[in-house]
């Protein structure tokens, strides 16, 4: 599979995790910087990737590298105004993602980086509780019924701040799950548990034999029914009835990506 992605200058974001910056360093800069770049956000399949950029900088001397010298970034390579490079499968199903940063630098002094992230895969290896049981909305209500999966799972994110430190997302494992797969979910929620009404909208005409959805029948979704929590039930395409989905039992989990599920 082989993606172009391009370059999008974007304001600054302080990310809470590792990828480098290109604003550290020498303040004397003889080549004119590069805008910051998109984060090339990748699932967990093998794939080629080649990123377009403002213009020629091999031609100016530019050189690139990998900051972490991860060794599931392969073949990296710049061609004039491109940048290229192969990404090994991500089999880490414990750890939800995975990041390096590309280094772009002329004569030593770094002039543009992209953060390379990597999700694991979007299906559970085992079943999960919608929350757990010191989590504050396990008997009660969070959202709306008409909230999006994405808003669900931000709301859940949000826990530690909107209650000052007693709930944490790590409270609701089937939110965690997917949480985990993003590089930067506080400026930037990608992965997220879906709604009962974004499953209901891939499950139709879907073919599930030979699928991974074929493998289970209830999977967690990030709607509430009341206090509980709606497991939606793949062949009938509808959900568990009220006693079975109480938020202390457990199903699978499926990440979905922006409102879709990459398979």
């Amino acid at each position: 599979m082989k993606k172009i992605l391009f370059l999008m200058a974007i304001l600054p974001m302080v990310l809470f995790t590792a990828c480098s910056s290109d604003d550290d360093g020498n303040e004397n800069i003889r080549v004119q910087k590069l805008p910051k770049i998109d984060n090339a956000s990748l699932n967990y399949h093998p794939s080629e990737q080649i990123i377009s950029l403002p213009r020629d900088v091999e031609s100016e001397g530019a050189t690139v590298n990998l900051k972490d010298n991860s060794y599931w970034i392969t073949q990296l390579k710049l061609n004039g105004s491109t940048i290229s490079f192969k990404v090994l499968e991500n089999s880490d199903v414990e750890t939800g993602h995975r990041f390096d940063t590309i280094v772009i630098s002329h004569k030593n002094e770094r002039i543009g980086t992209i953060c390379v992230t990597q999700a694991r895969k979007p299906i559970s290896t085992k079943r999960l509780v919608w929350a757990m049981s010191n989590a504050i909305y396990r008997n009660k209500a969070l959202c709306n019924s008409d909230m999006s999966g994405l808003e669900v799972t931000k709301a859940i994110f949000n826990l530690s701040k909107t209650t000052n430190g007693k709930d944490s997302y790590k409270n609701y494992p089937a939110f965690a799950y997917c949480i985990e797969m993003n590089h930067d979910p506080e400026n930037n929620m990608e992965w997220h548990l879906p709604s009962e009404n974004e499953m209901r909208a891939y499950a139709k005409g879907q073919s599930y034999k030979g699928t991974p959805l074929y493998q289970h029948n209830y999977w967690w979704s990030s709607s509430e029914n009341s206090i509980n929590g709606n497991a939606y039930y793949i062949h009938s395409e509808s959900t568990a009835s009220i006693g079975a989905v109480n938020k202390g039992g457990d199903w699978w989990v499926m990440a979905f990506k922006n409102g879709k599920m990459e398979e």
